[in-house]
């Protein structure tokens, strides 16, 4: 008799243990609130074309709370906001939809992403017509508008007299900087950027010309300069950082007549000799 009341009780606690678990609440899933029912108070994004990116509450994911807020004070019939502001959606969110595009791998050692910008603050939320960009971001020279609010030391350069013709709509930011996965802070010794548009002084060379091989921002801005052809120094002082012109063949030396006619020729511009500073495959001291 003792062995069949300890197994009734046994069976008699697991009955209401299990009951117990079923009564347990568990976590429900964010609510999906359908755009109409945002619209009612939200009527300025009724008319914005955002149908691609789901409800509201796919990207505004604590929506459900929102709502509810707004119930709770038309009830008490107040002015203020409603107590919980809809969440802006961060990268995170968009990633978490936006997976297939491959750049978004590099995006987390971003740039962008490490000075805290939000796929938001270039594509919008609610953009109309332009599914993928802000308005800033359109064809012409209204291409540089979005990035020049954040670069504006950039834009400045535009405006030197030397520059690349991006304020013209001749080129563009995006044509150079990828602003999702560049694979370094900046173009830095970007060549084969540069040689994509560049394509007459691409290598290789037989005599190649060792900064150019380094990099082409070793003497030139690709932004703007205040010398010609985007030397960030001006000649022959760009070129003289590196080379002496020690010598009777610069005019350093031997008659004072050549001293005079070379050297006046010399200390005005480098490459009226040098004509291949680019890279030569005939002349060892890059003049053709």
């Amino acid at each position: 008799m003792r062995r069949l009341a300890v197994l009734l009780a046994v069976i008699l606690g697991g009955a209401l243990n299990a009951g117990a678990w079923a009564a347990a609440p568990t976590t429900a899933k964010a609510a999906v609130i359908k755009g109409d029912q945002c619209v009612e108070c939200h009527k300025g994004e009724a008319t914005k074309s955002h149908a691609f990116h789901g409800e509201c509450s796919s990207c505004h994911t604590n929506a459900g709370d929102h709502a509810k807020a707004h119930e709770a004070r038309e009830k008490a019939k107040g002015t203020k906001p409603p107590a919980v502001v809809a969440t802006k959606p961060d990268s995170k969110e968009c990633l978490s939809c936006h997976e297939a595009d491959k750049r978004r791998m590099h995006f987390a050692i971003a740039e962008h992403n490490k000075a805290g910008v939000q796929c938001r603050d270039c594509h919008g939320n609610h953009t109309p017509k332009v599914k993928t960009l802000n308005a800033g971001m359109e064809k012409g020279g209204k291409t540089t508008a979005l990035c020049a609010t954040c670069h504006q030391d950039v834009l400045a350069k535009f405006n030197m007299v030397s520059h690349h013709p991006v304020k013209e709509g001749g080129a563009t930011c995006t044509g150079c900087h990828d602003p999702h996965a560049s694979k370094q802070a900046t173009l830095g010794a970007a060549t084969a950027q540069c040689t994509s548009c560049h394509q007459a002084v691409r290598g290789p060379h037989v005599f190649e010309h060792a900064p150019v091989v380094e990099g082409c921002t070793n003497c030139h801005d690709p932004h703007g300069a205040p010398n010609k052809r985007l030397l960030s120094v001006a000649q022959p002082m760009q070129c003289l950082q590196c080379h002496s012109i020690a010598g009777n063949r610069h005019g350093q030396g031997g008659a004072a007549s050549n001293v005079a006619r070379i050297s006046g020729a010399v200390l005005r511009d480098c490459v009226s000799c040098h004509s291949a500073v680019h890279g030569s495959s005939t002349d060892q001291h890059l003049r053709f």
